[in-house]
């Protein structure tokens, strides 16, 4: 099967389950995909900023309807949560435009801060600006390499599985060394 054809066929769908997974690597292969013309651009960075900010919203409200009975069957979850407290009293604002930024923490700081008090309205604004934020980021990378792999290679599309799989292994190497850093840190 033809890369193309599992694209159409799959691209979309597949880009919503990976975002939800392992956000940064799947938006970057989603928006180099629509730079190279089987997706459209627009729809990767909506659909980006969608996931995002739904994940968002739902980790918030996981947090203000079982805050403390969740995170007793979870110790893992606790120390992290500890963590994130630490954060809260500084500019919640500006906390909830970084959350998708801050790896490691991103999951569970929506959650404390559907714990904590935090204005529902309020946190959805911010998150929505940060959701936006962080897809046009990591949507522009993809383009970007796109650009790249045009500008370097004469025929780019005889090149585009080995640069997906470049993008694949590179995000997977950030993922293993912030997952390093993170146990380092525990």
């Amino acid at each position: 099967m033809r890369l193309e054809t599992v694209i159409s066929q799959f691209g979309y769908p597949a880009l919503v389950i990976g975002l939800l997974l392992e956000g940064e690597t799947v938006l970057v292969l989603g928006a180099f995909m629509a730079h190279r013309g089987y997706l459209n651009l627009p729809l990767v960075i909506a659909l980006g900023c969608a996931v995002s900010f739904a994940s968002d919203q739902f980790f918030f409200w996981l947090g203000r309807t079982q805050g403390s009975r969740f995170l007793e069957q979870r110790p893992m979850w606790k120390l992290h949560a500890d963590k994130a407290r630490s954060l809260l009293g500084r500019n919640p604002d500006a906390l909830a435009v970084g959350i998708r930024f801050m790896y490691g923490l991103r999951t569970v700081l929506p959650f404390v801060m559907g714990m904590s008090k935090f204005d529902a309205k309020r946190f959805a604004f911010f998150d929505f600006i940060g959701a936006a934020l962080w897809t046009l980021t990591f949507g522009l990378a993809g383009k970007l390499i796109g650009h790249a792999a045009e500008a370097l290679f004469e025929n780019a599309k005889a090149h585009e599985p080995t640069i997906v799989i470049g993008i694949i292994v590179a995000g997977g190497i950030v993922w293993l060394y912030r997952s390093y850093l993170g146990r380092k840190q525990s």
